[in-house]
């Protein structure tokens, strides 16, 4: 489950010159508001501006080195970007991360970093495991951890001796076409090739009913946006595909969880969405 953004504390403003960090040079061609949050990041990142230090004011900083407020909303704006920074109401603007270690190439936080540029509403829809799919599948990347989490078979299973094979017979020719951009619907041959392997099975399929995804999520996705309204009830198996259960939530899908072991299903039915998350 994901845990609740922290709440800063505001420090006292910052009582040492801001000018000890930002060293303007009005002439070496760099923007001043970029020579202003880099000075200020890089007292961030080194800890010298710790975590809940609340900056000066945009019209307080302005004065002070001689720049219009615009320059400093936009050095503000691109630290904010960044997560370094955040604005409160009432509270100013305060710094949000600390030091950063050298032999990190990660900043310990307690949001993921794709989700800071979403809209409030939109990240409360995704709901409070947003991060879990991404920390599941970065498991494989630990080599002391077998990771059942993701569903896929080992690498040894792989074809990727065929996939090789595949590239160097193929590539060299095709080039644009296997490089460059193709319909939003898939490459035209390909759904070809789909729709005349499906004819032989017996499925009455043309290739204007081919759609290519770039996976199982999104395929979901369209589904759901044209078969779901907010609060329409889907049932999905317990265990199940967790990119699913998000991908309904933030549809705005009540989830019903059916248990597939045995022990379940003699104890009782279908489960609410409470108690799979």
């Amino acid at each position: 489950m994901g845990q609740a953004r922290p709440h800063y504390q505001p420090l006292p403003l910052f009582m040492a010159s801001i000018r000890s960090f930002i060293h303007l040079e009005r002439s070496n061609g760099t923007p001043l508001y970029r020579q202003i949050s880099q000075g200020l990041r890089e007292a961030i990142l080194s800890g010298e501006l710790p975590e809940g230090t609340r900056l000066p004011p945009e019209r307080s900083l302005a004065q002070e080195l001689g720049v219009n407020r615009t320059t400093i909303m936009n050095a503000y704006n691109e630290l904010s970007s960044e997560g370094l920074i955040e604005g409160h109401v009432g509270r100013g603007t305060l710094v949000k991360r600390s030091s950063f270690r050298p032999e990190e190439d990660y900043f310990d936080q307690t949001t993921p970093s794709w989700l800071l540029g979403l809209a409030a509403n939109e990240g409360a829809l995704l709901g409070p495991d947003a991060r879990v799919l991404n920390e599941l599948t970065s498991l494989k990347e630990q080599e002391e951890t077998i990771s059942l989490a993701q569903g896929t078979p080992p690498s040894d299973m792989l074809p990727a001796e065929l996939i090789q094979s595949i590239i160097m017979d193929s590539l060299p020719e095709a080039r644009l076409n296997a490089l460059g951009y193709c319909p939003v619907d898939g490459l035209l041959s390909l759904r070809r090739s789909i729709a005349a392997r499906m004819r032989k099975r017996g499925v009455q399929v043309d290739v204007q009913n081919i759609l290519i995804l770039s996976g199982s999520t999104q395929g979901l996705g369209l589904l759901g946006r044209f078969l779901l309204s907010p609060g329409d009830e889907v049932v999905v198996e317990v265990p199940t595909y967790l990119g699913a259960i998000q991908m309904f939530r933030a549809l705005g899908a009540r989830i019903i969880g059916i248990p597939t072991d045995r022990a379940s299903q003699k104890s009782g039915g279908g489960e609410k969405e409470e108690s799979i998350q």
